[in-house]
């Protein structure tokens, strides 16, 4: 067993030692205590020695475009999360475009630092097509997960949900394993909704139009305006974070955060904090092995620190 909090620690070194090491080995470690090691350490695949430094935000200006195409996408998320943060903080409200981002895990553990420091935060990344728009037939957008966050301590709020159904990783698995999928979550070549991974030629939106519009709406930020879409050298991403005091408009929007919470768990309903790790979290062996097995591989203080 190792403890959660120490093989953050080690990972954070070994991918430089800073803010945005330390915000990005949490991010994959928490995604393997979780039990969704695909969006965990696994990661680290795709960690190269001459792996270029995350870009930096320019925090003199509200909106961003950076190339993350040569940097690990773990760290050039949570750098330019951090980043924001200091922009929205000094400006008000910040937003963030990046291209060529490979797979850098959930959403949840990166926009919750922004929730903690008082801001609000709206984020998505699209990816290759895998989705057919709600009546279609054929793959058009990628499963597009859009992500929110705000609030602090119990009233915290972060959602963090694909736009589809389900994603290929679940059809892979769906096939290696030979299980039915669920009804109304794929169709096959010929447009016929289908339930056998093997014929799964488009994944179907959540939600039918609701899902299928959400998932455009990330495609417009993270595909057309951050310029993802189509490039094969990775997602488009994109991060908006506000300041909500900065005008000095008092809206008592913690109060009614409050209660909405109130309301929506005196409902009966699940009020979505992203997952988290506890403080006194302990992974197993294997998952020790296997983040011994990347460490190895990997000298101190690697991942293109400044």
């Amino acid at each position: 067993m190792i403890p959660a909090q120490d093989a953050i620690a080690k990972l954070s070194r070994a991918l430089g030692g800073s803010d945005a090491a330390a915000l990005a080995a949490a991010a994959l470690v928490e995604a393997d205590a979780m039990g969704q090691p695909r969006f965990g350490i696994s990661m680290l695949d795709e960690w190269t020695p001459d792996a270029s430094p995350p870009p930096l935000v320019d925090g003199s200006r509200a909106v961003a475009w950076l190339d993350c195409t040569d940097s690990f996408a773990p760290l050039a998320v949570a750098s330019a999360t951090l980043d924001l943060a200091q922009t929205a903080k000094q400006l008000g409200i910040g937003a963030v475009f990046l291209r060529g981002v490979r797979g850098f895990g959930r959403f949840a553990p990166f926009l919750r630092p922004l929730a903690d420091s008082g801001l609000i935060a709206l984020a998505g990344a699209e990816g290759p097509p895998f989705v057919a728009p709600h009546g279609g037939t054929r793959p058009v957008v990628g499963t597009n997960p859009l992500a929110f966050a705000m609030g602090r301590g119990d009233d915290s709020v972060i959602i963090d949900a694909a736009s589809s159904s389900m994603t290929m990783a679940d059809i892979r698995s769906a096939r290696a394993e030979d299980k039915r999928l669920p009804a109304g979550s794929a169709v096959d070549a010929a447009g016929a909704p289908t339930n056998v991974a093997a014929d799964v030629a488009a994944l179907l939106p959540r939600g039918g139009q609701i899902g299928s519009l959400l998932g455009l709406v990330v495609e417009l930020m993270a595909g057309v305006a951050a310029g993802g879409r189509g490039d094969p050298k990775g997602r488009g991403v994109f991060l908006v974070a506000i300041d909500p005091t900065v005008a000095a408009e008092e809206t008592g929007w913690q109060d009614k955060l409050a209660a909405l919470r109130n309301d929506w768990t005196g409902a009966r309903g699940h009020w979505p904090r992203g997952g988290g790790l506890a403080p006194d979290a302990t992974l197993d062996d294997d998952f020790r092995d296997r983040l011994d097995a990347y460490l190895g591989k990997m000298p101190p203080e690697a991942g293109g620190a400044q």
